[in-house]
């Protein structure tokens, strides 16, 4: 199962979630976000935009999966590096 962890401010406890799909990906500003649907969380507004170093190995062959289907989409340079 593919997993993802997300800080929350104030809680510095870390807690982490289930992605069923990486939907898209954004650059915004030097950084690439990913736009990411949670499983159990099918909702729109519960998806969330997520930066590459909150994925964990898990959450990385999702990502590698949404840029097998989505070539041109933008990417994170150091997904290539990471195996």
């Amino acid at each position: 199962m593919a997993k993802v962890l997300r800080e929350a401010d104030g809680i510095e406890q870390s807690e982490e979630y289930d992605v069923d799909e990486v939907v898209a990906s954004t650059k915004k500003g030097r950084r690439i976000l990913y736009l990411v649907k949670w499983l159990d969380y099918p909702d729109r507004k519960d998806w969330t935009e997520e930066p590459f170093d909150n994925f964990s190995a898990g959450g990385l062959e999702k990502l590698r999966e949404f840029h097998r289907r989505n070539p041109a989409a933008v990417k994170d340079y150091r997904l290539d590096k990471r195996r």
